[in-house]
């Protein structure tokens, strides 16, 4: 194989490893999504949004534990066949390749992190981290409250009996925006997620 597409072909393997180790590690998260589910429609499906409160602690397992998960024949097939692939790449030792695979499954966990807040954030909050992203320093809490009182004014339903600290709340503990006093910025992992957004095609207007 040309040197100019091994370490392509590598992280495609990688990925493709390590995003399967990455679902693993993901599945009691992707369990509570399926689970809030409300419908399935021809526009797709439809999630409650759950914003309140922190994120649930997910246990951590061993390497036994994650090798007794349960498996497909097709995947271990798919196993077999990356494994005999990456001896052919030109890779030193073992520490080179596990800093390929830590970098392939940083990339896979952030893009899945990315994917599963894109499909619970406001419209608002999405407002409100473009407003950032064109600042400096950031806004004001008051400012910050003014995109928030819009939201409240055009869903009312949704956003009524909701505070501020609330709305705020899901963008700071997914470590989308810091608050400082009374300021508000958006951090380099919520300017990240905007580019994400484009990228993936998924700045679509949003409902909130």
């Amino acid at each position: 194989m040309p040197d100019a597409l091994i370490w392509p072909a590598a992280a495609v393997i990688c990925i493709i490893i390590l995003g399967t180790l990455a679902l693993f590690l993901l599945r009691p998260a992707l369990l509570r999504l399926v689970d809030r589910t409300k419908k399935v429609g021809k526009d797709g499906l439809t999630f409650e949004r759950p914003q309140e409160g922190g994120k649930p602690e997910t246990p951590l397992l061993s390497f036994d534990e994650l090798m007794k998960l349960p498996i497909t024949a097709s995947v271990l097939d798919r196993e077999k066949s990356i494994k005999t692939n990456l001896q052919t790449f030109n890779l030193k030792d073992d520490i080179e390749k596990i800093e390929v695979l830590t970098r392939a499954l940083a990339n896979s966990r952030v893009e899945i992190e990315f994917n599963n807040i894109s499909y619970v954030i406001f419209g608002s909050q999405i407002n409100l981290l473009i407003r950032l992203a064109g600042t400096t320093q950031g806004i004001s809490l008051a400012q910050a409250e003014t995109i928030f009182k819009q939201a409240q004014d055009n869903f009312p339903a949704l956003h009524e009996t909701r505070t501020l600290n609330e709305w705020l709340n899901y963008l700071i503990a997914n470590k989308l925006v810091i608050r400082s006093d009374e300021k508000i910025d958006i951090t380099q992992y919520g300017t990240d997620f905007l580019k994400h957004l484009v990228d993936a095609r998924l700045a679509y207007e949003r409902y909130g």
